[in-house]
């Protein structure tokens, strides 16, 4: 083999690993697009509601109903996902949130408290469908799909 064919050879080589090696990284990068997707759809998807069953606001009658994601915050600031216009509601005033196929309800150090069934939520407590939900002057029922 001449040095020609050799150097000819070795460019062969090093053109077909570079083809590899970028072949390798769009297949890793595609793989991690499609990934990332499911778990974005995974966040938006909605998995239940909290319907009002009981209101001493005009603007929030009995029967309203705020769809869930896997993390929702309830609370008086238009951010959160269950957004309550109570001036007894703190800003940002509880928290439901779904682990492991289990709702778990957590004060988050409200000035007026969460209550679950009339109980008061002082740690993170498991939620079941039916149970009532209190922020503020609202009541919400939780109601799964």
């Amino acid at each position: 083999m001449s040095p020609l064919e050799a150097v000819f050879a070795l460019r062969l080589v090093l053109a077909a690993l570079l083809y590899a090696f970028l072949g390798g990284l769009l297949w890793y990068l595609a793989r991690d697009l499609r990934g990332a997707a499911r778990t974005s759809q995974a966040r938006t998807q909605r998995l239940g509601r909290l319907t009002v069953v009981a209101s001493d606001l005009p603007a929030l009658g009995a029967g309203h109903h705020y769809p869930l994601l896997a993390v929702s915050s309830l609370g008086r600031a238009p951010t959160n996902t269950v957004a309550v216009p109570d001036d007894t509601c703190s800003l940002e005033h509880a928290l439901l949130h779904l682990r492991d196929g289990q709702w778990w309800l957590e004060d988050l150090d409200s000035r007026n408290g969460t209550r679950l069934n009339d109980a008061p939520v002082t740690q993170p407590t498991p939620v079941l469908p039916g149970d009532v939900i209190a922020v503020g002057q609202v009541k919400l029922k939780l109601e799964l799909d």
